[in-house]
């Protein structure tokens, strides 16, 4: 536990010092928006980036799912998480340079709610597991497609490690939307 702790810390401060590092030259900053599949149901995944320059992003993600673990009893559950991470274009379209394909990872914060919050079952059955603070590290793939100057269509998958979920560890993300570049 401990050291899981200081990997996440030290991932972030790795990540603060780069960003600090690249903050001159053009920046630019984006919006975005998509929705897409989550395991055993739906979520919808806001991002805000930071562009230091051409190459690489930062960027800030919020996800909520919205999901029911099928099983012998179908048991809903919420996933709201907060994802600080760094992407790097990996693949440019080389005779149209409005396609992109990105990589990146970072780590990620938020809470797990299980069965709306109770712990029993409609038929009296008790939950083992509760609802709680999560956390752990993502790693994410992005391809842009540039529709305008100003807008780009974005496919998104994330693979998430939630260390101490009760949901499961392992939890993807694929998902289509917008982004908007603000300047």
């Amino acid at each position: 536990m401990r050291r899981t702790g200081f990997f996440i810390s030290t991932l972030f401060c790795l990540m603060a010092s780069s960003a600090l590092g690249q903050m001159r030259g053009n920046l630019a900053s984006s919006v975005g928006v998509s929705a897409g599949y989550v395991e055993d149901g739906y979520g919808i995944m806001g991002t805000f980036n930071f562009h230091p320059n051409r190459f690489q992003y930062f960027q800030i993600s919020v996800l909520a799912a919205i999901a029911e673990d099928k099983g012998a009893q179908n048991i809903p559950y919420n996933i709201f998480t907060i994802q600080p991470g760094l992407y790097y274009r990996v693949f440019m379209a080389p005779r149209r340079k409005n396609f992109s394909v990105f990589l990146g990872g970072g780590g990620l914060f938020g809470y797990e709610v299980i069965n709306n919050g109770s712990n029993e079952l409609p038929n009296g059955a008790l939950i083992t597991g509760k609802s709680r603070f999560i956390y752990g590290v993502n790693l994410g793939a992005e391809m842009e497609l540039g529709l305008s100057n100003d807008f780009s269509l974005l496919v998104k998958a994330n693979e998430y490690y939630h260390v101490n979920s009760d949901v499961g560890n392992f939890y993807p993300y694929a998902g289509v939307g917008l982004r908007y570049f603000l300047f």
